[in-house]
């Protein structure tokens, strides 16, 4: 049916109206803040979690310099350079140290977090301009009777770091002794060979010195019969009953570990041995070995700390933590049916007395080292960090 009446110029006519009483202005001042805003809070989340990062990873490579103090130095200088205009405010807050966090002041809080252990920093960035910590209305404060001075914007970034929980690890345990003796009860550590991944996806800290043939040792294999080995201690004053070498290791039901020569272990589980674990996991397990031999990086080795049973035919290896060990060599591990592999480092074993150590016992050769793995959900550990560490953003 035919309109009556024409209503060509009514959209014309409404455009005149919202513009002539502000309606048209006001929303595109609106929307051009709101932007502004959303830009803000932008850059200012790119430098909280910048700075959570880079102080996370400062954290795991000089646990001495992880103080509120330094830290906060590092969250400000992140801050203002993710920042178009080169200033925001930024604190930070150490898991390990919150007797020194103060009051937070950013609107922008981190979301909560199912990840428990391990250490974290937090770090929240929030407006700065100038002397002001709230942005001003870049249109809307033209505006006829606005009364705005600004918003304040936030952001929140979070990272904790820490020993890995429950992990995969290859089937052989070394002694804690061992460990202690090796580095210098955890104060020296060697980068790997090569820079290449290893197959566990394992990567060096930066800064590790390169390992030398005094960073070399030869470990003995584990005998039933508890032989005292002429083995340099790791204790003073020397204490014999310290659990010492390394062993074949099968789950607690002595099931064998899967096709990689790998077990899935905890910190405080009991995994087992038996007096003839090398002849049915030492050949299974020689690809593995060969393997890491060729690629020279850290495999991921479970440390004990306590043999319960020892001179039973199948003792239990409690499980204190988890050790990246590089593999440089070994000597004949199943009485000449796996002849030995020279030293990567020196071409032999390193020194007469564990020349003959290894001519009595089955040694393997190496040093230990420090790795940082990034997991998107990490799980921590309740032991001490024997130089793996596991990263992940939790916030």
């Amino acid at each position: 049916m035919r309109r009556t009446r024409s209503e060509h110029g009514v959209v014309a006519a409404l455009f005149a109206v919202m513009v002539s009483t502000g309606v048209v202005i006001a929303m595109g001042a609106l929307v051009i803040d709101v932007g502004q805003i959303a830009l803000e809070r932008q850059e200012l989340q790119t430098g909280a979690d910048a700075a959570s990062w880079t102080i996370a990873s400062r954290c795991v490579q000089k646990p001495a310099d992880c103080t509120m103090a330094k830290q906060s130095l590092v969250a400000s200088d992140y801050a203002n350079r993710n920042t178009k205009d080169g200033s925001a405010d930024a604190q930070i807050c150490l898991s390990n140290q919150t007797a020194l966090c103060t009051a937070w002041k950013s609107p922008g809080a981190c979301p909560p977090t199912t990840v428990t252990g391990g250490t974290s920093v937090e770090v929240r960035t929030s407006t700065r301009t100038g002397t002001s910590t709230l942005l001003p209305p870049a249109f809307a404060s033209a505006m006829s009777g606005s009364v705005s001075s600004g918003v304040m914007a936030g952001a929140c970034g979070r990272v904790a770091w820490g020993p890995p929980g429950i992990t995969k690890v290859l089937a052989m345990g070394i002694s804690m002794c061992d460990w202690k003796r090796m580095t210098a009860n955890g104060s020296t550590f060697y980068g790997p060979l090569s820079p290449l991944l290893s197959q566990l996806g394992l990567y060096s800290v930066l800064g590790l010195p390169a390992p030398t043939a005094a960073a070399e040792s030869a470990i003995p294999m584990v005998t039933s019969a508890k032989v005292l080995l002429p083995l340099p201690s790791c204790t003073s004053p020397i204490d014999l009953t310290e659990p010492r070498g390394w062993v074949w290791l099968a789950d607690n039901d002595l099931s064998p570990p899967d096709a990689n020569c790998e077990l899935t272990l905890k910190v405080g589980d009991l995994p087992r041995s038996f007096l003839l674990s090398g002849l049915t996991q030492g050949i299974p397990c020689a690809g593995r070995l060969q393997a890491q031999l060729a690629s020279r990086q850290p495999v991921l080795v479970p440390i004990y700390d306590e043999v319960q049973g020892l001179l039973s035919l199948a003792p239990a290896y409690r499980i204190a933590g988890f050790a990246p060990f590089v593999f440089t060599g070994y000597t004949s591990l199943l009485g000449g049916l796996l002849s030995g592999v020279g030293s990567l480092l020196n071409g032999g074993l390193p020194g007469l007395l564990q020349s003959a150590l290894c001519g009595l016992s089955q040694c393997i050769l190496g040093y230990f080292t420090k790795t940082l793995v990034p997991l998107d959900s990490p799980t921590f550990g309740t032991g001490p960090n024997f130089g793996a560490t596991v990263i992940g953003r939790t916030g």
